[in-house]
């Protein structure tokens, strides 16, 4: 009776390994899940049933048997090894985007010439710069210090592009009005 039992219990005990073994594997997306008939992936899930499965080879260390201990670590190593095997695919596509958008904005800023502004966003000139008579002379430029190409980048150069894209104010309306001399109507 009692060799019945030791053999049930093995049984059990593998039935048990293989049942946490396909879940592990339905997580990382290596079989159709059966409920829902779809390839699906949940790497955290995955790794909490592969430490599950580590937890029971621990637990019963001493006390199985060798076809148990041969089925226990036969899973643990084709788990962990698929595991690692999704997050190197995991790192790969994540490393392709990144370099998906650097090339992205290596050509943005290869495409645009440096300092200019994009094609429609001229800057705005207000009347009293129009009654003084700087619009057109570049008095609107030089209040910004020159650019020293030796000395700045294109990188520092970008966030100045973007003070004239769409949905910010014209840079003409951000300086201060002109004082009296400077142009202003008061007569």
């Amino acid at each position: 009776m009692a060799e019945k039992e030791a053999t049930l219990n093995e049984v059990l005990f593998i039935g048990l390994i293989l049942n946490i073994q396909a879940s592990a594997m339905i997580a990382l997306g290596k079989i159709t899940n059966p409920v829902t008939q779809k390839m699906e992936r949940n790497l955290d899930q995955a790794r909490i049933t592969i430490d599950m499965l580590g937890m029971l080879d621990e637990k019963t260390k001493g006390n199985r048997t060798d076809e148990e201990t041969r089925t226990l670590q036969k899973a643990l190593t084709e788990l962990r090894l698929n595991y690692l095997d999704e997050l190197k695919k995991d790192h790969a596509e994540l490393e392709r985007q990144e370099a998906e958008k650097e090339a992205e904005a290596a050509k943005s800023e290869a495409g645009e010439p440096r300092g200019s502004e994009p094609a429609g966003e001229e800057e705005k000139v207000e009347p009293s710069e129009q009654a003084a008579g700087t619009a057109g002379t570049g008095a609107a430029t030089q209040e910004r210090p020159p650019v020293d190409a030796g000395k700045q980048s294109d990188k520092k150069e970008a966030p100045r592009k973007k003070a004239g894209k769409a949905g910010a104010r014209p840079r003409s309306k951000l300086r201060s009005k002109p004082g009296p001399g400077k142009g202003s109507r008061k007569a």
